[in-house]
């Protein structure tokens, strides 16, 4: 790493650690139109900016996403001892059905399966923390030690490769496929499925959602799903979980892991009553929620969601998948499959500035279908949390119209918008959109120590500007 870098690194590091914390960043909103540009900065000072802005962009790209320290698939066959599939020959075959959607086409409903075939050996809930970076387990009361061993289970699922399921159908309780239920095609290679089936025997189109069940034959559990059959126009609201959903505090890593396997999760203020009144006043309304979270996880995922918000779909992180281009990517593509299996719906779309992956999806797939967005809403974590001191970049809203997203604080900003009728923004909320790094340690925009406001911030901006001047003479 070259030395001014270095010293970027080093000065940031001291900075974050500084206290008391700073006042809460603004939400942002458009930009005005631009003022005539300032006569330019000292080289000096205008490369230190560079620098540090290369270190703190660097520091927000390098943040996991949460649990993106993930282990390996291979990290967890070796804590568990498992060396190959024989090993496994007395465990008996599970399968978990991911919640999921179906579209209505022709005169049947196309159900897709999406899970994962596994084998679960049993394993100790120390064995499995231990495979955690980062996760603290000190000092534990009773609730947060159970909380741990049921977060936990599920993470020594070993999945089948190339496995060969049968799904069956229920809808009011009985079967809608016969007997000998719908063969699927082949797992992959690490045991994941994903297809749609036509399902005849569901009925037709409608204008709200309906649930229907699922299963696997012949496995030992939990082998059941659910599945919603959604209209074929409405608004589908398809919402991140973590930091919009449910207090996790992603970008503070170890709390983060900490909230997520140990504490009992936290709703976002207001965020199931604002669910509940879109889904009541949204026409044709369905839910569709969005994780980096690792599909191991989905049973947790599951009992928090459809006990506090509406009943939905849902899509997990990949197995093996840690790279952020890859967990893009994977966003990028079940952002594109709903709005391909849905191409007469509009979409609100939900997410936070602690999401990287969201801010640059979102706005790609809004380009890719300009037709099908009602509107995009981000929390803005860093005004409402003063922990949330990594930066954000707006770049990619950049090409979109700006009444079609919005930075939000709290879900009261959102409550009485009108977004059957396109309004996506209240007026009410103060904006500041740069098209570029926003938030972090520095505020928006890469302003230096007014941003900050606190005497102590700015003397450590100070000390930083001061290493990065001198490290570049």
């Amino acid at each position: 790493m070259p030395s001014a870098s270095l010293a970027a690194l080093l000065a940031l590091a001291a900075l974050v650690g500084a206290s008391p914390a700073p006042a809460p960043a603004p939400a942002p909103a458009p930009t005005p139109a631009p003022a005539p540009a300032p006569a330019p900065a000292p080289q000096a000072l205008s490369s230190a900016e560079s620098i540090f802005s290369s270190a703190t962009g660097a520091v927000a790209s390098a943040l996991p996403t949460i649990l993106g320290n993930w282990p390996s698939l291979s990290d967890i066959e070796k804590k568990v001892g498992v060396n190959d599939g024989n090993d496994l020959q007395n465990v008996s075959a599970s399968a978990l059905l991911i919640p999921s959607y179906a579209n209505f086409s022709g005169d049947n409903w196309n159900v897709r399966f999406y899970g994962l075939s596994y084998k679960l050996p049993n394993v100790s809930t120390d064995d499995l923390v231990s495979v955690i970076d980062g996760l603290k387990t000190d000092n534990l009361n009773s609730t947060q030690t159970s909380l741990l061993q049921n977060r936990t289970q599920d993470l020594a699922s070993i999945p089948i490769p190339h496995a060969n399921l049968t799904a069956l159908v229920f809808a009011n309780g009985s079967a809608v496929t016969n007997s000998s239920g719908i063969q699927l095609a082949t797992a992959d290679e690490v045991g994941e499925f994903d297809q749609f089936v036509s399902v005849p025997g569901l009925g037709g189109d409608a204008s709200a959602v309906r649930v229907v069940q699922t299963g696997i034959m012949n496995v030992t559990g939990p082998g059941n799903g659910t599945v919603i059959l959604v209209p074929s126009s409405g608004i589908s609201v398809v919402s991140d979980i973590d930091d919009v959903m449910r207090i996790t505090k992603v970008y503070v890593p170890n709390q983060g892991l900490f909230n997520s396997f140990v504490q009992p999760y936290v709703n976002v203020p207001g965020i199931p009553e604002l669910f509940a009144h879109w889904n009541e006043t949204l026409p044709g309304a369905a839910f569709h929620y969005d994780t980096t979270t690792p599909v191991e996880l989905t049973r947790t995922y599951v009992d928090y969601l459809f006990s506090n918000f509406p009943l939905g779909s849902l899509e997990m992180r990949p197995i093996n998948i840690s790279d952020p281009s890859q967990i893009l990517e994977a966003r990028q593509n079940s952002l594109l499959k709903l709005f391909q299996t849905f191409p007469k719906r509009k979409f609100v779309l939900v997410g936070d500035t602690s999401s990287s992956t969201l801010l640059s999806a979102y706005p790609q797939i809004a380009q890719q279908f300009p037709n099908q967005i009602a509107c995009i809403f981000i929390r803005n974590t860093s005004a409402t949390d003063p922990d949330d001191k990594i930066p954000f970049s707006t770049s990619d809203f950049k090409n979109l119209p700006n009444n079609t997203y919005f930075f939000y604080r709290t879900a009261d900003d959102l409550f009485n918008l009108n977004i059957t009728n396109g309004q996506c923004r209240n007026d009410s909320v103060p904006q500041n959109v740069t098209f570029g790094e926003q938030g972090g340690i520095l505020g928006d925009n890469g302003a230096f120590s007014l941003a900050l406001g606190r005497t102590q911030y700015a003397a450590a901006v100070v000390g930083t500007v001061v290493a990065l001047v001198l490290s570049v003479l």
